[in-house]
């Protein structure tokens, strides 16, 4: 069977490697009642129904967690919460991505893919529910309320790290393997990687839309359902999904140590992501309102747009962006460093603008502001999203098969920890400093990043 992604169906007795790895017969052990799962040979049809079935609960959960992410961050603005206040309430959540994606990375190598996805899920709808009790805050002080969405927010940042350790992990076990080029892995992770920013945009929409026309809990209500009718299609999945055949225990170092490659990949993803997180997520909306009193459906829609044009170009950055200037398919990891470059010029250009009209007072915006902002803004998530669809292959190349969970799980923890540093500094520097100068820390740490890339590796083929 042929696709998009070069994923091909392959003989029982064919002479050409196979897209997904085969496990020797002396690999193959019986379960005992109670114990680990072992993996398994899989076939090329049933490893595709894992792909398809992570894919898709992975985009929903996307479109839920996004949509919750401007419904309470909207909520709690209209409630008059400062900036700092609600960076501070969002900070669980990347936090809790800091030590999910380490434990699910062991968790998915030791008892598969599967358990990720369906804990995830379920943290999702633990935490959704609990945001119903807001409800009947309005006799709660301020500090009750941060304390409550802070621990709500907790059980979402470890159900998205979860899930997106499941859909990033299955790439890798499902793409033919290419030892020329490994293209076909490319391919499949920029479409996964730009489908789900896609549908994250949606989500931005959505949620501000349910919140501005339904109110809190017609838009918590609808968000918990979607995420719940995507549980039963994920006890499906094969419980070996991603289990490593070797199980010797783990010790700290193994634990922090990937290798030069993932480790170096790694400490430039925290600048990366820390440099958007810096103003974008927390800041960028509360700024739209704020400088240019837009609506809650106008601030979404606009982030929706954002979001959407970033997914579409990561989801075509190998072929139309990538190999029309040389540079795919892509062999080492330096490939970053112009991309990085541009991105930062664009981030100072930003900075620029916003600083010019930086004594500008709140709710009288000029149209050359707005006109300067939102072109810069689009740039920079031209520049982003190529920077990050190459992240997001680079991570997958670099991780082995066998240990492609604690691998990804390990990267995506040092992604989680950037966004965190982001996100704490951007309210803090908003409230006290103001936009322009969360913009010039962002090119800071993009100055970072570009250094830190500069030492990546050559990407070494698998058999």
């Amino acid at each position: 069977m042929a696709s998009t992604f070069d994923i091909e169906q392959v003989e029982p007795h064919s002479s050409q490697q196979a897209f997904v790895e085969e496990t020797p017969l002396s690999d193959i052990t019986k379960c005992e009642p109670g114990s680990r799962p072992v993996p398994v040979a899989s076939s090329p049809a049933a490893a595709m129904k894992n792909f398809y079935i992570i894919a898709s609960g992975y985009l929903v959960f996307t479109f839920t967690d996004s949509a919750l992410r401007m419904i309470v961050l909207f909520e709690l603005y209209q409630r008059q919460y400062e900036p700092f206040q609600i960076a501070l309430m969002f900070t669980s959540y990347e936090a809790l991505g800091v030590v999910t994606n380490l434990v699910g990375g062991i968790l998915g190598s030791r008892w598969g893919l599967r358990l990720c996805i369906l804990f995830g899920l379920f943290f999702q709808l633990v935490g959704i529910s609990m945001l119903f009790a807001l409800l009947g805050s309005a006799s709660w002080s301020k500090a009750g309320v941060i304390g409550y969405v802070i621990v709500c927010q907790s059980f979402s940042g470890v159900a998205k790290d979860l899930v997106k350790l499941a859909g990033k992990s299955v790439t890798k076990l499902v793409a033919k393997g290419d030892q020329a080029t490994h293209s076909p892995l490319f391919r499949l992770v920029a479409w996964l990687t730009g489908a789900k920013n896609s549908v994250k945009g949606l989500g931005f929409f959505a949620g501000a839309a349910l919140l501005n026309y339904a109110g809190l809990w017609p838009s918590l209500l609808v968000i918990a359902v979607l995420c719940a009718l995507i549980l039963p299609m994920c006890f499906r999945l094969e419980a070996t999904l991603g289990v490593s055949k070797t199980q010797q225990k783990l010790t700290l170092r193994q634990i922090f140590d990937k290798g030069y490659s993932v480790n170096v990949l790694s400490l430039a993803r925290i600048f990366l992501f820390g440099s958007r997180d810096l103003w974008f997520e927390v800041v960028l909306p509360i700024y739209l309102r704020a400088m240019f009193g837009w609506s809650f459906i106008a601030s979404g829609s606009f982030l929706a747009g954002w979001i959407i044009v970033y997914g579409a170009v990561q989801t075509i950055t190998p072929h139309w962006i990538l190999k029309p200037l040389g540079m795919y398919p892509v062999k080492r990891g330096r490939v970053l460093l112009p991309w990085t470059f541009v991105l930062f010029l664009v981030t100072v250009a930003l900075a620029i603008v916003l600083t010019v009209y930086r004594d500008t007072p709140y709710g009288s915006g000029p149209g050359k502001l707005l006109a300067g902002v939102i072109v810069t803004l689009f740039l920079f998530a031209f520049f982003f999203a190529v920077n990050s669809s190459v992240h997001s292959y680079l991570i997958v190349a670099f991780a082995g098969k066998d240990k492609v969970a604690i691998n990804v799980g390990f990267y995506y923890c040092a992604n989680a920890i950037g966004r965190l540093t982001g996100t704490v500094l951007s309210g803090w520097l908003y409230q006290y400093y103001g936009i322009w100068v969360c913009l010039w820390t962002s090119a800071g740490f993009l100055v970072i990043c570009g250094i830190v890339s500069a030492f990546l590796p050559d990407i070494k083929m698998e058999d």
